[in-house]
């Protein structure tokens, strides 16, 4: 089980499955949390989307296996 976040910790999230940002929990209402964006706004989000450290949300970025294109050339397909 989870920890529960208290109000004012700063905590971090996920942006756009690639930006780790650092936010201040605002409210608690069930399982959702209100966070503050330190140069303002705020999004409501689940607490599993919420990490304590920036450690456990590097671990949550999906890796991008690198894929190994080659340039194809018009002239490569024999016409």
């Amino acid at each position: 089980m989870q920890e529960r976040l208290e109000v004012g910790s700063h905590v971090f999230i996920i942006e756009s499955n690639r930006t780790i940002t650092e936010v201040v929990v605002a409210a608690r209402r069930g399982d959702f949390y209100t966070v503050r964006f330190l140069n303002g706004g705020a999004i409501q989000l689940r607490r599993s989307r919420i990490f304590p450290t920036r450690e456990e949300a590097e671990i949550k970025i999906p890796v991008r296996a690198e894929v190994n294109r080659r340039f194809s050339s018009p002239y490569d397909y024999g016409m």
